[in-house]
C-alpha cells in the first residue's frame, strides 16, 4: 500500500510541476477549475443524489467564472476563511455536532465556500499576483510550487515522525491515526525549513516567512482534519477510489483548499 501512494505521489508531482511550468494563465486557470469541480463533486456526492450534485456543481462553474471580477475574487477569499474558523470550532466540539453536520445546507456551504476559496486563490496569484508578489522574488509559478510543498511537508513530517515515535493521540476524536508527536514535528521541523528556503531565495524576511508559515502550517492540518470529520460523519474510508493508494481527489486537497487561499489572504494582508 506505501509503495503504491509513493509510486502514485510522484507521478502526480512529476505530472503537476510540467502541467504548472509549460501551460499559460487561462489553461492553467481551466485546469485548476476542473480539479476542484471534481473535488466538489467528490464532497458532495457522498451526501447528495446524482442530479442535486451536478445542480450545485453548475453553480460552484459559475461562482468561478465570477472570479474574473476582482471584487468577487476578494470575497470568495473571505468566505472561504470564515468557513475555516467554522470548522476549527466544528473540529473541536466533534462528535457533539453530528447532527449539524449532516445539515445538507452547511455540506453544500462548506463545500462551496472552501472550493471557491480554493480556486479563487490561484486565479488571483496568476492574474493579480503583481499586488501581492510586489518586492519579492517569487514568480507566481514557483509560488505555487512552494505552496503546495507546505502542505506536503507537514503531512510527510507528521506522517513518519507519528510511526517512528507516536505514543500520545491528536484530534482523536475526527483522526484517530494522528499522533501529538507527529503533529509536534511537522509544526516545528517544516515552517523552519520553509522560512529558510523563501529567506534564501525569494527576498523575503525570514521572520515574516516564519509566521506566515506557522500559521498556515497550523491551517493545513485544520484541512486534513475537516476532511476526516466529514468521512466519519458518513461512514467512509475515502471520497472515492480516483487515485491509486490515496483515494480520492479530495483526499489529496484536503489541506491545500486551505493553504492556498490562507497564504494568499495573509500575503494580501501584509
Amino acid at each position: 500500500m506505501l509503495k503504491q501512494r509513493i509510486i502514485s505521489g510522484l507521478i502526480l508531482a512529476f505530472t503537476l510541476t510540467a502541467l504548472i511550468f509549460s501551460i499559460g494563465d487561462v489553461y492553467l486557470s481551466y485546469f485548476v477549475g476542473i480539479i476542484a469541480s471534481v473535488s466538489l463533486w467528490e464532497y458532495l456526492k457522498v451526501r447528495f443524489s446524482n442530479l442535486i450534485t451536478l445542480t450545485i456543481l453548475v453553480a460552484f462553474v459559475f461562482c468561478m467564472y465570477l472570479s474574473n471580477i476582482l471584487f468577487f475574487n476578494i470575497l470568495f477569499l473571505i468566505l472561504g476563511a470564515i468557513t475555516i474558523l467554522i470548522s476549527a470550532f466544528l473540529i473541536i466540539s466533534f462528535p457533539l455536532n453530528k447532527n449539524f453536520l449532516r445539515n445538507p445546507i452547511f455540506w453544500v456551504i462548506s463545500g462551496l465556500t472552501l472550493h471557491l476559496a480554493f480556486f479563487a486563490s490561484i486565479f488571483y496569484l496568476l492574474f493579480h499576483g503583481e499586488n501581492i508578489l510586489d518586492g519579492y522574488t517569487f514568480n507566481k509559478r514557483t509560488l505555487i510550487i512552494f505552496i503546495i510543498l507546505i502542505s506536503v511537508l507537514m503531512d510527510s513530517i507528521a506522517y513518519f515522525a507519528g510511526k517512528k515515535f507516536g505514543k500520545r493521540p491528536f484530534m482523536s476524536n475526527v483522526s484517530p491515526n494522528k499522533t501529538l508527536e507527529g503533529f509536534v514535528s511537522a509544526i516545528l521541523i517544516s515552517p523552519l525549513l520553509l522560512s529558510l528556503v523563501a529567506n534564501n531565495f525569494f527576498n523575503i524576511s525570514f521572520s515574516l516567512a516564519l509566521l506566515i508559515l506557522l500559521c498556515v502550517s497550523f491551517l493545513s492540518v485544520l484541512g486534513d482534519a475537516h476532511a476526516s470529520m466529514i468521512k466519519r460523519v458518513v461512514e467512509i474510508k475515502d471520497f472515492s477510489n480516483l487515485i491509486p493508494g490515496h483515494g480520492g481527489l479530495y483526499d489529496r486537497l484536503d489541506s491545500h483548499i486551505v493553504v492556498f487561499p490562507s497564504f494568499v489572504f495573509m500575503l494580501y494582508l501584509i
